[in-house]
């Protein structure tokens, strides 16, 4: 055998062997991560659980992402308490409420503006211009700047591996082309030896601190932004509840509620007490 292919045979071998580092995540001070406070088994039909907000009077709204329906879950009796179609089928991925309007979005950047969704909803429909390609997958309704925010878990524009956070001005119904928060992709990568993208799949604000944080389902990651999009901190998921993290919300109180789909077993609801 040729010396030159040998050696680089054994410098492949050597190499592939090799550790590759571990990802180092901060510590959660605010919330316990690894240990929910609160869990809910979700019933077959929220087994594909995508979004969630949780509402007063201890109950939640939740939207499954192939049906065209909303989910009223009663946290206290555990069980639906309302089903309530709005459209058709669709891979529906995340929503929002503001008021008796609830907002939810496709995956291919269209929002439908559900109104009076509690009693007899009218549907509306928005375009942006986002398309598949940038695989929305998370919503939040911003009270102060009377706005959604609009999670992207892929980036359209294949050269820039950044993932983006867009606002959509409720005054007009018009998407902002301008980013407000950008994940730089190789930043964030190399900062915390990341093994898979950080891919957003879930929005919310805290309510307290008005941080924002975004929920990454691939590699089971939280991320902590100020209001103004610097990143603060990205902490592990890396635990046995988090099935497959997709839905994120907070109630009025700071405490956080994290959504996840079913995989190999019941689809649930995590909740995690403010610590502060």
């Amino acid at each position: 055998m040729n010396l030159n292919i040998s050696f680089f045979a054994f410098f492949l071998l050597f190499f592939s062997c090799q550790k590759q580092p571990k990802a180092v995540f901060d510590d959660c001070k605010i919330y316990n991560l690894s240990q929910p406070t609160e869990i809910w088994k979700l019933p077959k039909q929220l087994k594909e659980i995508s979004g969630i907000v949780i509402l007063k009077d201890q109950r939640a709204i939740c939207l499954n992402d192939e049906d065209g329906d909303l989910f009223i879950y009663d946290l206290s009796a555990k069980n639906i308490e309302q089903t309530i179609p709005f459209r058709k089928k669709g891979d529906y991925e995340d929503l929002a409420i503001k008021d008796s309007t609830a907002f939810v979005l496709r995956s291919d950047g269209t929002i439908f503006e559900v109104q009076n969704y509690m009693n007899s909803p009218k549907t509306v429909k928005h375009n942006t211009f986002l398309t598949e390609k940038d695989n929305t997958e998370g919503l939040f309704f911003d009270s102060l700047k009377n706005r959604l925010l609009v999670a992207c878990k892929e980036n359209s524009a294949i050269k820039n591996e950044s993932k983006f956070v867009y606002e959509f001005l409720l005054v007009d119904k018009r998407l902002n082309p301008n980013p407000v928060l950008t994940i730089p992709q190789k930043i964030v990568s190399s900062k915390y030896n990341l093994k898979n993208p950080f891919s957003p799949s879930g929005i919310a604000i805290h309510p307290i601190s008005k941080n924002i944080y975004v929920l990454s389902s691939v590699g089971k990651m939280l991320a902590e932004f100020t209001s103004e999009g610097k990143l603060q901190k990205i902490y592990s998921l890396n635990y046995s509840y988090f099935q497959q993290p997709e839905g994120i919300s907070f109630d009025e109180t700071g405490n956080l509620y994290i959504s996840n789909e079913a995989k190999g077993d019941k689809a649930n609801i995590l909740k995690f007490n403010y610590l502060l």
